[in-house]
């Protein structure tokens, strides 16, 4: 009896320490923008400096502007753009974002805006002792880093 007892608490406690993966969630990435390619594109790079997001690459001819992997500190702002899920007896060690921005011209006076937001979770077992092995899993995008490049980029061209 106490076997089972003992099976059972260990169960109950491998199922609640188990990290949860994040919900999926459906979030506006591409944004239309009434403004000329050039415009936007110059906005895009003052918005990546405003928003202190080091540009790796950037190249105007395919539109494109991508950042290398970024930390953030293990507090609100980082779980504020994305969410890794549950963390159950594991520890977040680190949490890093790395952003894709596409600038298409769409006509004469208007362009489309696309930002892409990959993240993810460094974690480690609570009870981690020397070997423990530690994991690196996604996290999802909530939606916001998009919406405040989208907004940053408006204010730029002073676009209500």
């Amino acid at each position: 009896m106490r076997i089972k007892i003992f099976v059972l608490g260990l169960m109950c406690f491998m199922i609640y320490g188990c990290a949860t993966a994040p919900a999926p969630r459906q979030i506006v990435k591409a944004f239309t923008i009434e403004a000329q390619f050039d415009d936007v594109w110059v906005a895009v790079i003052d918005s990546f400096s405003e928003m202190n997001l080091p540009i790796a690459n950037m190249e105007k001819d395919s539109g494109l502007i991508t950042t290398d992997w970024i930390g953030y500190p293990l507090g609100k702002k980082g779980k504020v753009y994305c969410d890794c899920g549950g963390l159950g007896i594991w520890i977040e060690l680190e949490r890093e974002g790395r952003f894709n921005v596409f600038v298409k011209k769409i006509t004469e006076s208007s362009s489309e805006l696309k930002v892409n937001c990959l993240y993810r979770q460094t974690i480690q077992p609570a009870t981690a002792g020397a070997g423990d092995s530690i994991k690196v899993r996604t996290c999802v995008s909530t939606g916001k880093l998009e919406a405040d490049m989208f907004e940053t980029v408006k204010s730029k061209l002073k676009i209500e």
